[in-house]
């Protein structure tokens, strides 16, 4: 009998620190950013920037328009066309996708002004 009881005060006791462990991984996981801007009026289109932390620069006006993204930090244009037929606008999600540890993205203009390690590499459409 002290068996028995022994076996099941050692069976709850694991199942709290398993559910405390499965609770503490989730937390692990940081949670990632997405902002969606049209391109300046010159193209049409967006761009979509994923990061850890997202910020305006209000510290002037001139910098209202600027994001400060930070944490693995991933930019994609994203182009828009008419379609084959003339009558529709088809997006794609362009041919190159930006890594980063940080970036600043100018609303306004669309510049895009990249930090730390930063790596270009091909979109990889999945089909």
């Amino acid at each position: 009998m002290k068996l028995l009881m022994l076996g099941v005060a050692v069976a709850c006791q694991m199942s709290v620190f398993s559910a405390l462990a499965m609770c503490q991984e989730k937390e692990a996981q940081p949670e990632r950013l997405h902002l969606t801007r049209p391109f300046p009026e010159t193209s049409p289109g967006r761009i979509e920037l994923i990061a850890s932390s997202i910020e305006r620069d209000l510290s002037s006006k001139e910098s209202e328009s600027i994001f400060k993204l930070k944490g693995d930090v991933e930019v994609r244009m994203v182009t828009c066309g008419r379609g084959s037929h003339g009558n529709s606008m088809v997006c794609d999600q362009g041919s190159m996708i930006l890594h980063a540890d940080a970036v600043d993205y100018n609303e306004k203009t669309g510049e895009i002004s990249a930090h730390g390690n930063v790596h270009l590499a091909p979109y990889q459409i999945v089909r």
